[in-house]
């Protein structure tokens, strides 16, 4: 009797404990369309080997990344399922099943019911198999559904990951289940309102988050973090939707990010959802109570609002601004926003938190252009670029680490706020200052005549290269204004200012003057550029 129970028990294979939950969620959002998912989970175990299966993780888990730890055994096997239960799958998994088709006959409007077989069913329709012959779903002219006797055993409701153990201590075990996820993102975004003198403002940071995934989360922990990653592409068995992080520079990242976000976008819904639009092929409701016990989150199944991604951000989503601030946190060579409460993060869902409000940071709002002085600006009318800066330090109210984003500036004046434009902000760290071009100047204009000297006029002066320049500007405001003219070329070997009418000094090694420009008049700048020969150029001919 022994050796019969032993063999029966061998048969049956290993016990399975189904983790339904997590007890407790963090979750942590990269810029790179990612996040790391760490769950807490209670189990029981038994003694014996067993099959351990978490219930509701992310359906864009990347399986090679799980980690599970404290379970007190070294997994012997992984398994991902993820063919979740939607009529697209139960219609392709039941082919060669029998199904049930429900009719109201017109007229009677009397209901029969007729057993058939599904023979196909693709994109191009559902084709049944019944007593009288073969026919097409939804063909008859009259309304009709498919009923299924059974649910295939391999299409969950919510995506699994399973792991194979071998026998072990029993009790109940608290473990840690961390992964990444694809299908998430956050940017920030500023509000900066400037005073009326125009020499400070009041600067607020935005942290957007979005989850695109079907995942919701309740009183989930969330933080965000700043900041480059090394990543490899997915192609190449990494995590990134991106590429690798090698073939990535500052001024295309913005731009492959966008690319990949929407690739993702498809991915999540697709423009075609297929069967899903064969009318008849609805999911049945499910009733808020089984056995008498509430299912999990339907007390709040009304407040869920179910948007596609296509259309209008602003017409799709319930963007909720969430008035905590979140802290910040160092994280080795990384920033980390923490938001300081639990919140809900629901599936498709965008929420906003701050995370930055300084008041009366010192700024400097002055007008800029910027040229190369070598005459091809020669008798054309130009257009200086409204401009903000400030210092990122603690001393001008600032001193905070500002992660990449777009900073819509506001001009505050007797009648409210005026809109000023718009700049993308780089990642810039504390201590360094911060210039952004938000406009194009109104009533200002410039006028640039530049005379470059010939090779025979060079000739036994030492030079290789001297430019005049006469720059006038011309300002139709009421009031005057401040207009910083930048030439570039101070990079050059031995450039030089050799005479100038304005005090000239150095920026980012160019050559930079500021001139105070009277309203409705004009300020004239006339000076003089010149390169001498290195020691082993050519003398010129």
């Amino acid at each position: 009797m022994a050796a019969l129970l032993g063999a029966q028990i061998a048969r049956a294979g290993p016990m399975e404990v189904i983790s339904p939950q997590a007890d407790a969620v963090s979750i942590t959002i990269y810029r790179d369309l990612f996040a790391l998912i760490t769950e807490t989970r209670t189990v029981d175990l038994p003694e014996g080997p067993v099959t351990l299966s978490f219930d509701g993780v992310v359906e864009t888990l990347l399986p090679a990344s799980a980690v599970v730890t404290d379970l007190g055994r070294t997994p012997e096997e992984r398994n991902f399922d993820h063919d979740v239960l939607s009529p697209n799958n139960l219609l392709t998994k039941s082919i060669g099943k029998s199904v049930t088709i429900t009719r109201t006959l017109p007229g009677s409007g009397r209901v029969v019911q007729t057993r058939a077989v599904i023979l196909a069913a693709n994109d191009q329709g559902i084709t049944l198999r019944t007593e009288t012959g073969n026919e097409a779903l939804h063909c008859s002219g009259i309304p009709e559904r498919l009923m299924f006797d059974d649910i295939p055993h391999d299409l969950r409701a919510t995506p699994r990951l399973s792991i194979h153990l071998p026998a072990g201590k029993a009790g109940k075990r608290t473990v840690r289940l961390s992964y990444l996820a694809h299908g998430f993102a956050w940017k920030s975004d500023y509000v900066a309102r400037l005073a009326p003198a125009g020499n400070r403002m009041d600067l607020t940071g935005w942290i957007t988050l979005h989850n695109y995934t079907q995942a919701g989360f309740r009183g989930a922990q969330v933080q965000v973090v700043a900041g480059k990653l090394h990543l490899v592409s997915t192609e190449q068995g990494g995590s990134s939707l991106l590429g690798d992080s090698d073939d990535l520079s500052d001024w295309n990242l913005n731009e492959t990010r966008e690319a990949a976000l929407e690739d993702l976008r498809q991915k999540l819904e697709p423009e075609d959802p297929g069967l899903q639009l064969f009318s008849g092929c609805h999911a049945v409701p499910v009733p808020a109570t089984l056995e008498g016990r509430p299912l999990d989150g339907a007390e709040s199944l009304e407040e869920v609002i179910v948007t596609g991604f296509r259309g209008s951000l602003r017409a799709s989503l319930q963007m909720k601004r969430d008035a905590m601030m979140a802290a910040r946190e160092e994280l080795g060579d990384y920033q980390l926003y923490r938001l300081p409460v639990a919140t809900d993060l629901h599936a498709r869902q965008t929420k906003q938190a701050v995370f930055l409000a300084k008041q009366r940071v010192k700024v400097d709002h002055y007008y800029s252009f910027a040229f190369d002085g070598r005459g091809s600006e020669d008798l054309e009318s130009l257009t200086p670029e409204s401009t903000i800066a400030f210092e990122n330090q603690k001393s001008s109210g600032l001193g905070e680490p500002l992660p990449e984003g777009m900073m819509r500036v506001f001009e505050s004046t007797g009648t409210g706020d005026l809109f000023m434009g718009e700049a993308r902000m780089e990642d810039q760290p504390v201590n360094l200052p911060v210039e952004l071009s938000v406009a194009m100047a109104l009533g200002l204009g410039l006028e640039i005549d530049a005379s470059e000297a010939t090779r025979d006029e060079l000739r036994n002066t030492g030079l290789d290269e001297r430019t005049d320049i006469e720059l006038r500007a011309f300002n139709a405001k009421s009031v005057p204004v401040t207009l910083e003219v930048l030439q570039y070329g101070g990079y050059r070997p031995n450039a030089r200012i050799s005479k100038s009418s304005q005090r000239v000094r150095r920026k980012y090694g160019d050559f930079v003057w500021r001139l105070r420009v009277p309203a409705n008049g004009s300020k004239t700048l006339i000076y003089r550029f010149e390169r001498p020969k290195d020691a082993d150029s050519e003398p010129a001919k």
